[in-house]
């Protein structure tokens, strides 16, 4: 799902410093994770070549008639999405945010429209590849074939990733808004939802999808804005985490981002909204979290809750002389210090006994011993006598 601008050319790559590329890329840039990109296929440009495998296309029935890594996409959606996901950067153009991951374009359409019985059979070719996440920036009808098919991927241990919609109202499009699926919103450079953006119960995540800097099928650069971009960054999100996670499931992956997303609309903790979701995905602070304690996918009904699933992150090592503890720590000092007073206080008490009940013994002993020593002195006096 995208809205064009008519910008001639692409601006600075924002979204990638709004996630922190830089710091995100010294942990992992997605080398091992292959995406299934269900959409229009992917023309091979420069920054995207490298990372591309075949693919396959439905776009005529159930049968695959080709290879979707070829000149094919008529409309430049794949293509962009692939460039957003993994362009690695080549010649003069762009970065995805998972610069190293594979994309397997699956194609599901030749020009307009999204039948829902292509995009399921797309699905399934994406799945019995063994793909770690499948990025859908698509909308279509609700059929139960294409439920099965979502279901069947979640049940693969795949991450779903799908386009909230950009109609702008309450009402989240298939395949965003099925259980488990990762739905995605938009916002701006200032982290504020995007008018465009739909919004609903079902909104996992929001990321960047205003001003996009994107190339078409033909390698021309444009800016655009959709929630199909924000999808883009989310999966390459997850690619991330699955990279440097490889023996993560695909819940264990969710919780991370949904915990550690940047909280947007007045929301605090591990609350969620209907604008935001969980917040404005943080794959740095994903990639910084401790493995999550729950398994499985906590968008699906009857999931254990999201709270104290993740197990607190190491603390960062803090040079003493250079930081000042505030107050929580100054009472946890003080609290310590005063335990190791008690402690000491009693340690010191404690041997003072034994050295009191050591004395004591000692004296009873002594006066046992006197006694006896009398006694024996009057025995020998009386056998003296005795004897004389």
């Amino acid at each position: 799902m995208r809205a064009d601008d008519a910008v001639p050319k692409a601006a600075s790559q924002w979204p990638l410093t709004y996630l922190k590329a830089d710091q995100v890329w010294q942990h992992t840039k997605g080398a091992g994770v292959t995406v299934g990109l269900v959409d229009s296929g992917v023309t091979p440009l420069g920054d995207t070549r490298d990372n591309l495998l075949p693919g396959a296309d439905f776009s005529l029935g159930p049968d695959s008639t080709g290879i979707a890594h070829v000149d094919t996409d008529t409309d430049s959606h794949g293509t962009t999405m692939a460039v957003l996901i993994a362009g690695t950067g080549a010649g003069d153009g762009l970065h995805g945010l998972a610069p190293e991951a594979k994309i397997l374009p699956v194609r599901m359409q030749q020009a307009t429209g999204s039948d829902p019985a292509h995009i399921a059979d797309a699905l399934k070719f994406a799945i019995a590849q063994h793909v770690k996440v499948i990025n859908m920036s698509l909308g279509t009808a609700d059929t139960p074939g294409m439920a099965a098919a979502v279901k069947q991927a979640e049940a693969a241990d795949i991450v779903v990733v799908a386009a909230a919609g950009n109609a702008g109202n309450g009402h989240v499009i298939i395949p965003a808004a099925y259980p488990g699926v990762v739905a995605v919103g938009a916002i701006d450079a200032t982290g504020t939802r995007w008018s465009g953006s739909d919004y609903g119960p079902q909104v996992a995540l929001t990321a960047p999808g205003v001003g996009i800097p994107v190339e078409t099928a033909s390698g021309v650069p444009k800016t655009v804005k959709g929630t199909s971009e924000s999808s883009a960054y989310v999966t390459a999100s997850v690619a991330l985490v699955r990279a440097m996670h490889p023996d993560w499931t695909a819940g264990q992956t969710i919780r991370a981002l949904l915990a550690t997303a940047t909280k947007g609309g007045g929301a605090t903790g591990l609350q969620r909204n209907d604008t935001y979701g969980y917040g404005i995905v943080n794959p740095l602070a994903a990639l910084s979290v401790g493995t999550p304690v729950a398994k499985d996918n906590p968008l699906m009904s009857g999931a254990a809750p999201l709270a104290a699933s993740l197990p607190a992150a190491a603390p960062s090592p803090v040079h003493p002389a250079t930081s000042t503890p505030g107050p929580m720590a100054t009472k946890a000092l003080k609290d310590s210090s005063q335990a190791a007073a008690t402690a000491k206080t009693g340690l010191v008490s404690s041997r003072r006994n034994k050295i009191f009940a050591a004395c004591a013994g000692a004296a009873v002993l002594a006066l046992l011993l006197l006694l006896l020593n009398g006694s024996l002195k009057r025995r020998a006096l009386r056998k003296n006598r005795v004897w004389h």
